[in-house]
């Protein structure tokens, strides 16, 4: 199913240490679109909620992908 609705790019930050992460290794696997996963190391789940080492690297991944893939194109581009 995430194969036909997942067209947007796709960012997954995840920990090395989140019980989450086969979901986010799962997700990136299946996606057919422009992806990047970022396993940071020492990282659980909720770290990336409020623990600014792990909050800091999340950003520091996200801004310049999202930047690339989501900013508008200047009119002479289209």
């Amino acid at each position: 199913m995430v194969e036909d609705l997942l067209t947007q790019p796709l960012l997954v930050v995840a920990g090395s240490e989140a019980g989450s992460l086969w979901m986010s290794t799962e997700l990136h696997g299946r996606a057919r679109t422009t992806k990047k996963l970022r396993v940071v190391e020492g990282g659980t789940h909720m770290d990336f909620y409020d623990v600014p080492k792990y909050v800091d690297q999340a950003i520091a991944e996200a801004v310049p992908f999202y930047t690339e893939h989501l900013a508008p194109k200047p009119a002479d581009q289209y």
